[in-house]
């Protein structure tokens, strides 16, 4: 049977290779094949024979690699380098996590963001090749925006964040330490910058798990979801309304935070419309007013996402 993906292979290092290191030739070779599957060529112009012998090419390569993962670029590494070699390994063998099993995933809030905010396994047929799934969402991936920053996830965009914010949120999401210091390098990198460090960056991060989508996204959304209930109950606060944020029905409040996190304009007129507790009301609004409409595909949606209120 034909397969689309790599067979896996462990890269295990008899002893050290690089500057000073024992540099046996099954290591230097094995080594030397990891870098150039993991895109040392494209990324930087250079070609790395694998044949074995420990030169100054092989030298360079090592001490690119370690630079870009913020390790000490002594040239030599180690078989305990345990980062270095992972991060070979998810660029040279892209790791086919299976999809979900009982049905779509499910946060705790927003899941009308959360579904419109980028592509999984869930609904792919082929394990993962990127270059046909641009969306993909599990990996560092560019909108294609002048003002989009490398994004990873449902939406997170690191091109308005500092490296310090994104180190934490993503250690706080369960992102293993050395993805979460390769993706903190592109603090506020926008447009083609971004893109450039997704062709160097991406293949080293690899993908991140289902949960540690899920968790970031819950922790990320939250500023959203707490600007959406302030605005909220501003406006409660001038009518007569008993509604509250709580008793607001969830596919409502789901398509509200969904405005405000696409940065409409017209959140206050989208509240008073809310409070009614008119479902025929919203719908009229969602059809008419011109900050929702001005997002044109995406309001489509969420007009269909309330189908049957």
């Amino acid at each position: 049977m034909r397969r689309n993906y790599h067979e896996p292979r462990v890269l295990r290092l008899q002893s050290s290779v690089g500057v000073c290191g024992v540099n046996y030739a099954e290591d230097v070779k094995a080594l030397q094949v990891m870098m150039m599957e993991a895109g040392y060529q494209a990324a930087t112009g250079r070609t790395l024979k694998a044949d074995g012998k420990c030169n100054n090419e092989t030298n360079e390569a090592i001490i690119w690699y370690q630079r870009l993962l913020t390790m000490s670029s002594s040239g030599l590494v180690q078989p305990t380098d345990q980062w270095f070699i992972e991060a070979l390994k998810n660029a040279s063998q892209p790791v086919w996590h299976s999809g979900a099993t009982s049905g779509p995933l499910q946060v705790r809030e927003a899941q009308f963001t959360f579904d419109n905010e980028g592509v999984d396994y869930i609904t792919a047929t082929e394990p993962f090749r990127q270059q046909r799934y641009p969306w993909f969402s599990r990996i560092l991936h560019w909108p294609n925006s002048a003002e989009s920053g490398v994004t990873l996830g449902r939406g997170y965009d690191m091109g308005g964040r500092s490296s310090g914010e994104i180190f934490a949120t993503l250690r706080q999401a369960g992102v293993e330490e050395y993805k979460a210091i390769l993706a903190s390098k592109s603090a506020f990198l926008k447009g083609r910058n971004a893109a450039y460090f997704i062709k160097v960056y991406g293949p080293l991060f690899g993908e991140i798990t289902h949960q540690q989508q899920i968790r970031l996204f819950e922790i990320a959304i939250q500023i959203y979801i707490a600007r959406a209930k302030r605005i909220f109950n501003k406006r409660k606060a001038k009518s007569t309304s008993t509604i509250s944020w709580e008793t607001v029905r969830p596919k409502l409040r789901d398509i509200y935070i969904d405005s405000i996190y696409q940065g409409c304009t017209s959140a206050d007129e989208f509240c008073r419309v809310i409070l009614l507790n008119d479902i025929e009301a919203v719908r009229t609004y969602l059809k008419t007013d011109g900050a929702q409409m001005s997002s044109y595909g995406r309001n489509l949606k969420r007009l269909k996402y309330i189908d049957g209120l």
